[in-house]
């Protein structure tokens, strides 16, 4: 991957904008790039390059919503993508029947762990009355994306050779190491797996209107914290292949 540096933001137009929390999750995409530069924007480094033939701009954001919003809203603030493109891996509710190495597309984001706890229970952040974010219509915990969108990238991956899976995801701020836990999360939600950044930026994308998808591939189901049944590596590859096949085929 040979490295040039570059002085003129926004040099090439409608770039697709990739997303990940850690470099980990890039890397084979990274050393795959073409006509590479670096910049620093918003503190965070923007990888640039030809991926076959797609212009991309790699971003790490951070673990966490904070940081992929932060660096989410920098990157909006000096590009202006055709698409972005979150991935990354992700914990499988049971009730999903994933499992580790399998793909999954996200229908709809959930902010899991904002609202209001009562004596009655949990409610979502309705219950404040306060909308989260005001576009088109208010937005709490949901933020639904694009159907035609997903349906298309489903089709795309399949059609490659990808299976893959397509549901609710929920973000969350604690990574859930209980099963009971994890139970109710997928049934508040009717999810399929969870992470850490995702509604951060299906938010974001809401708010600056631009398109949205996110692609996690399976590192562990989520049941009684059991890290010897991880199998982060084969995840991190198997995301990264599959965005790969998305990069190329998508428009």
């Amino acid at each position: 991957m040979a490295i040039r540096a570059s002085t003129q933001l926004g040099a090439a137009p409608d770039p697709l904008l990739i997303l990940t929390a850690t470099a980990y999750e890039q890397q084979n995409l990274r050393e795959g790039l073409r006509d590479v530069t670096m910049r620093r924007i918003g503190h965070r480094f923007h990888c640039r390059g030809l991926l076959n033939s797609r212009r991309v701009v790699l971003v790490e954001t951070g673990i966490g919503v904070v940081n992929a919003a932060q660096a989410l809203t920098a990157a909006l603030e000096h590009l202006h993508p055709a698409l972005v493109l979150q991935i990354g891996i992700g914990g499988a509710y049971l009730a999903s029947g994933l499992n580790p190495g399998d793909l999954a597309l996200a229908t709809q984001e959930n902010y899991g762990d904002l609202g209001v706890i009562t004596p009655a229970g949990w409610f979502p952040a309705e219950e404040i009355g306060i909308p989260i974010l005001s576009t088109d219509r208010d937005h709490y915990n949901a933020y639904p994306l694009n159907p035609e969108r997903v349906a298309n990238a489903e089709r795309i991956l399949k059609l490659s050779g990808e299976p893959v899976a397509r549901g609710p995801f929920v973000t969350v701020q604690q990574c859930t190491g209980r099963r009971d836990i994890g139970d109710a999360l997928a049934a508040r939600f009717n999810a399929i797996c969870e992470n850490m950044e995702g509604a951060a930026a299906a938010h974001l994308c809401t708010l600056y209107a631009v398109p949205f998808l996110e692609l996690r591939a399976i590192s562990n189901r989520v049941e009684d914290r059991d890290k010897a049944a991880w199998e982060i590596p084969r995840a991190v590859h198997r995301a990264q292949t599959a965005a790969r096949k998305l990069v190329d085929a998508i428009g």
